[in-house]
């Protein structure tokens, strides 16, 4: 067997033992449950999916503002109008609450076809956001954690700049 065919099935074999030893709630969370209805439902893929892990990966190494974590999925420039799945959405998200998550903003315009979720959930001193916005021809499901007292510094700290700066 070729060095390059070891390495492969030794990453197979990897993938799949982490599938079926990592914890119940780990394997499809509110996010991702959300992110697979949107794919599913509305037969749209995700756009920037590369970008944004990585984006995830620097706001884990860097902690910018008190972020401590971020998942991101944004569906752009697809067709997302199909009015009778928008049900399906709303009780789905609405079933976040159920995990813990209390909605704050839940905002609706059928006139534009925009349907936008903000939850939120306190994990220990941190404070998990939920943001599920979708419009016709675009969509974003966003979770964050954030460290509350960090930005709030970072706010304070940075709330005169444009000001300075001539803006």
């Amino acid at each position: 067997m070729t060095k390059a065919k070891t390495h492969r099935l030794a990453g197979l074999l990897f993938a799949f033992c982490g599938l079926f030893f990592l914890p119940p709630g780990a394997k499809a969370d509110d996010f991702g449950k959300v992110v697979h209805l949107i794919e599913a439902e509305y037969h749209v893929h995700r756009n920037y999916r590369f970008l944004m892990s990585f984006a995830g990966v620097v706001v884990k190494c860097s902690h910018v503002g008190g972020m401590k974590t971020l998942k991101a999925a944004i569906f752009d420039e697809q067709h997302l109008d199909a009015t009778e799945l928008d049900s399906r959405l709303d009780e789905l998200v609405a079933h976040a609450s159920a995990s813990g998550w209390r909605p704050l903003v839940k905002n609706f315009s059928r006139r534009r076809g925009e349907y936008d979720y903000i939850y939120a959930q306190t994990s220990g001193k941190d404070l998990k956001l939920l943001v599920v916005s979708v419009e016709p021809d675009e969509a974003v499901v966003l979770q964050v954690k954030l460290d509350p007292v960090k930005l709030s510094n970072f706010i304070n700290e940075h709330a005169g700049e444009g000001a300075r700066h001539g803006r």
